[in-house]
């Protein structure tokens, strides 16, 4: 039962991972403060802890059946719904909000955020190499947040 179960809990951690890595980008470049290489480390640090913790349910609790491939020594995962508590967090909370509607909210409030900032930015006694540097940087993550939003969405819309 054990190989069924990780392709399903990796993604969930994994993607949750990415999803929290990319709102604390957009909370730390949002502010004007320089923050320390050791703060960074520890927000990465906290993302995956809460990354593995969000995705040890879907190791222990998501139920799978592995029923033989006819003609062949291979078996297929399929999921059964054994366990309806579950079911109904995953369907209900877990995906919806902790892959969906939470990160869409922060990435797309911070950016927004950050894209008033920049705005400002240009309008103070700073060089002009650095005015650019942090324009370029922006649209980056900008583009970023954008993309993860379209895809978040296109995702929760296909899901719910």
């Amino acid at each position: 039962m054990f190989p069924c179960k990780i392709p399903v809990a990796f993604p969930q951690a994994f993607g949750l991972m990415s999803h929290i890595i990319i709102c604390f980008a957009t909370l730390l470049h949002t502010s004007r403060q320089r923050f320390s290489i050791e703060l960074m480390q520890r927000l990465i640090t906290v993302a995956i802890v809460i990354s593995i913790l969000y995705g040890i349910p879907f190791l222990i609790y998501y139920d799978y059946d592995a029923l033989p491939l006819s003609g062949t020594n291979g078996t297929a995962c399929v999921p059964n719904e054994n366990n309806e508590l579950f079911s109904k967090y995953t369907v209900y909370a877990g995906v919806p909000i902790m892959n969906g509607f939470l990160p869409v909210t922060i990435m797309s409030l911070f950016g927004l955020l950050t894209f008033r900032n920049v705005r400002h930015v240009a309008k103070k006694n700073i060089p002009i190499a650095h005015i650019h540097l942090e324009q370029k940087l922006t649209a980056m993550v900008l583009i970023k947040i954008l993309n993860v939003c379209l895809t978040v969405i296109r995702f929760l819309i296909f899901f719910l």
